[in-house]
């Protein structure tokens, strides 16, 4: 924890230091020594190098084009391999296949490869999973504060009760699984769709939660 602290005292500093950062500017404003910062910003530009989740988008991709059905493991096209290389020609695709077995997103079954899951969820406590919950989190919040500090207004919504049974509030859940998971899955193909036909510096990030409670 301390160190993802000071990480993120470090990209805070250098986003106030603007045009003017360097590692001295950087230690003086977060108070850090010198070779902490040189040490946490080597770290971050390796971070970044990793960061993009092939994993992530090649659930993303076999939703968009193939609705999520089953698909052979081995093959040319509209394969599981296939699929991958599409992703990474860099990676192997077992390799690939074999990652998200291990997480539960997919599983063999005879010779195609079932889909599991209709996202990638990283192991839990893993980094991949602590980086996914900082950026999930943190543009829900910046959606929040900046529609309370009057930004032009974004989509931030929720229904929430109280006094209910548990099983009340269970299938309340399930509800609203069973109406969120088409939404997120049309928004993911016409998003997919986008970034080929209308390439550009815009990102977005939508989703949706669902909280239960109990006093017991």
């Amino acid at each position: 924890m301390a160190e993802r602290l000071r990480r993120a005292y470090v990209e805070v500093a250098v986003e106030l230091a603007g045009a003017n950062v360097t590692v001295s500017r950087l230690s003086v404003m977060t108070g850090l020594q010198r070779r902490d910062v040189a040490r946490l910003l080597e770290s971050q530009d390796s971070l970044e190098t990793k960061r993009p989740d092939q994993l992530s988008r090649l659930v993303a991709v076999w939703l968009a084009n193939y609705d999520g059905t089953p698909l052979p493991q081995h093959g040319s096209s509209a394969s599981s391999d296939a699929l991958a290389k599409s992703i990474r020609k860099d990676v192997h695709p077992k390799s690939m296949l074999d990652a998200l077995i291990e997480v539960g997103t997919v599983a063999i079954d005879g010779p195609k490869v079932r889909l599991l899951r209709n996202a990638h969820v990283p192991l839990e406590g893993s980094d991949a999973q602590i980086r996914y919950l900082g950026q999930n989190v943190g543009d829900h919040l910046a959606t929040a504060v900046g529609n309370v500090l009057g930004d032009p207004p974004a989509y931030d919504l929720a229904v929430h009760y109280d006094g209910l049974s548990i099983e009340a509030a269970r299938a309340l859940e399930e509800l609203w699984r069973a109406r969120m998971g088409p939404v997120l899955q049309e928004v993911n193909a016409k998003a997919l769709e986008y970034q080929v036909r209308e390439n550009g510096p815009a990102r977005f990030r939508g989703g949706g939660y669902f909280h239960v409670e109990t006093d017991e």
